[in-house]
């Protein structure tokens, strides 16, 4: 083997190894996150700051983790430890791309928690991005359930056809507050009914 041949062969195999290495931090991370998961949802503060303390685990970034946690909360609603998130997040120096990701939760956590004035300071904290996920769909909820306005019946109504099965309900109840709103009842109730029905089908599943 000549010197160039034995250079790409070294080159070859180091790439591989890097590409191993990778590999396997991957997996090492997948396996902390899950662990961190298990832990969230079996409520186990004591274990989960432990695995925390690991060493693949402090690779991952507070956000993250706290992102983990605040998740399994609300799957759980747990009001308590997703109030606490909130604060936790509130503490971090987030950068504009985890912002846009937790402040619509925290949003339309307060939303269906009836915290209105809460609701209201995300609401403007987003508003200061030109454009962020589910904008129109956050704009449509706070003129609802904030304002008690029903500007975007038309627009909520028209989007029913693309809505997906999961989020058929939360748009229907979205609908008929803007009924309620505008002062018809009978519009109002037939959809709060259907969207009951629709989350009581997504449940049986």
């Amino acid at each position: 083997m000549n010197r160039m041949d034995l250079l790409v062969f070294i080159g070859v195999v180091l790439a591989d190894i890097v590409l191993l290495a990778e590999l396997l931090f991957f997996i090492c991370r997948r396996s902390v996150s899950n662990k961190l998961i298990q832990a969230a949802f079996e409520g186990d503060e004591e274990q989960f700051e432990a695995i925390r303390k690991t060493v693949v685990a402090k690779t991952l970034n507070d956000f993250d983790v706290e992102l983990i946690r605040y998740n399994v909360a609300e799957i759980r609603r747990d009001y308590d430890r997703m109030d606490a998130s909130i604060r936790r997040f509130s503490e971090m120096d987030l950068k504009d791309s985890q912002k846009k990701k937790i402040y619509p939760k925290i949003f339309y956590y307060y939303i269906d928690r009836n915290r209105k004035q809460d609701a209201k300071e995300y609401y403007e904290k987003l508003s200061v991005f030109n454009v962020y996920q589910n904008k129109k769909d956050i704009d449509m909820t706070y003129d609802a359930y904030i304002k008690g306005g029903h500007q975007y019946l038309d627009e909520a109504l028209a989007s029913l056809k693309r809505t997906s099965r999961e989020d058929l309900p939360a748009r229907e109840k979205l609908i008929a507050k803007m009924y309620e709103n505008k002062g018809i009842q009978q519009e109002a109730k037939k959809y709060y009914n259907l969207a009951d029905q629709h989350k009581a089908k997504l449940l049986k599943k």
